[in-house]
């Protein structure tokens, strides 16, 4: 049986179908949960027109909004809060972030399950104060979701999730900052003040949360670096890709794991000064026969960059772009007289759709089979363009997006879209 799809819903006027949960197999996917309504707009109760500033605040009512219809959608797809393995919130404004936990605190109990939070420019709805994705386990599946306690690697406890847990043999790691024990950043991930060039700044910050926080986090789990099946990391500096890269691909020895880079906006993250924050998702050392790696044939943003993880009937891809080795592809160079014939927006999504189904289809899949799109834009003007070449290829069954505006400036010139891509590989 392939995914299954609940809470799908039709917005603006039905030209969009988003389908917000997921069933693969014993995973529950939530994707672009916002507190809209049944057109695609904010809900009237929570946004109080009349009202805005009544209690409790408008992020807690979004919030709370949220967790209160995706209670019912994941009962209906068979799981429950009790069973979220992981949460990620995109907010455009730090505001929301206190609000917003204790509304997530007070839905998922004692145990919030390992997250990552990161400040953006623009969501789909301009009014919303945060798009939240969520992981789940089903409640037939048996498991019990774990949380693990390891030392030095806490979650900061007004937010009070939990750095690392295990469900089965996937071990979810938190997002991480170069953060010590005080909860600002290590000595050791900075550049001794007053110095300008003792050292390459995002390249002490990236091995000290390898070194110092996801490897602990994932070896407490029963886990490490080279059982890693899918890595997030997002950079508040652009330029610090190549450095960022050579610290990276040493920490696995070159031979990295499907990784999503996304630019964002500075500062991006909960510690102001950092540059940099990475989640892991990863196999416990028992499983490790399990693993199986996708080749295949496709450019990344950087080399050595493993295509694709499957795991359990789970494909874990690399972030992608409609690149090749002269950069942009040229189906997405529009001439520069004759502008507005094209939508270069629809053009990379062409190719990186392209590109997905090659994947897919060497782990044994088909892009029907993807639980979760994240598009991450510079301009979500053109997201409804990169939407519409999702309906050529699997119509309007509903798609499991979130759609999301961070830098101006991605990695490579004149791309305007990175696609995060998770999906499902059914038995046959």
């Amino acid at each position: 049986m392939g995914i299954q799809r609940f809470g799908v819903r039709s917005y603006a006027g039905g030209r969009v179908r988003h389908a917000a949960v997921i069933r693969a197999g014993k995973w529950i996917f939530g994707t672009g949960l916002r507190a809209s309504d049944e057109s695609g707009g904010i809900d009237a109760g929570v946004r109080r027109d009349a009202h805005p500033l009544s209690v409790p605040p408008r992020a807690q009512r979004e919030a709370e909004f949220i967790f209160d219809r995706l209670r019912h959608d994941l009962a209906q797809a068979g799981s429950s809060l009790g069973h979220v393995v992981r949460v990620d919130q995109y907010y455009p404004h730090w505001s929301a972030v206190d609000p917003y936990h204790v509304a997530r605190k007070n839905a998922l109990g004692k145990v919030v399950a390992p997250s990552t939070s990161i400040l953006v420019e623009r969501l789909l709805n301009l009014d919303a104060q945060m798009d939240l994705q969520v992981l789940a386990v089903t409640q037939d599946s048996g498991l019990t979701p774990e949380p693990i306690n390891v030392a030095r690697v806490g979650a900061p406890k007004e937010s009070g999730y939990s750095a690392s847990l295990r469900v089965g043999d996937l071990v979810f790691v938190a997002g991480q900052l170069a953060r010590d024990e005080s909860g600002g950043l290590a000595p050791e991930a900075q550049v001794p003040a007053g110095q300008l060039w003792k050292g390459t700044r995002i390249k002490l910050e990236t091995s000290y949360l390898v070194r110092q926080r996801l490897q602990p986090a994932l070896q407490a789990s029963g886990s490490d670096l080279d059982l890693v099946l899918k890595a997030q990391v997002y950079l508040s500096r652009v330029d610090d890709l190549p450095a960022f890269w050579q610290a990276w691909s040493e920490a696995f020895d070159g031979n990295v794991p499907p990784t999503t880079i996304v630019p964002v906006k500075h500062p991006g993250f909960g510690t102001q000064d950092a540059i940099i924050e990475v989640n892991v998702i990863a196999a416990n050392e028992s499983a490790r026969d399990r693993i199986k790696q996708i080749e295949c044939d496709v450019e990344l943003v950087c080399p050595g960059m493993v295509p694709a993880r499957a795991f359990d009937g789970l494909l874990f891809v690399s972030g992608l772009m409609a690149i090749d080795s002269t950069g942009v592809v040229a189906a997405a160079r529009s001439d520069a007289s004759m502008p507005f014939y094209q939508s270069n927006a629809a053009a990379e999504m062409a190719d990186i759709l392209g590109k997905a189904k090659a994947i897919f289809e060497a782990a044994g899949s088909d892009l029907t089979q993807v639980a979760r799109a994240l598009h991450f834009h510079t301009d979500l003007a053109d997201f409804y363009d990169t939407y519409r070449e999702w309906e050529k290829l699997i119509g309007d069954i509903g798609l499991p997006f979130s759609a999301i505006q961070v830098n101006e400036r991605l990695f490579v010139p004149g791309t305007t879209l990175i696609l995060d891509l998770w999906g499902f590989i059914p038995e046959r």
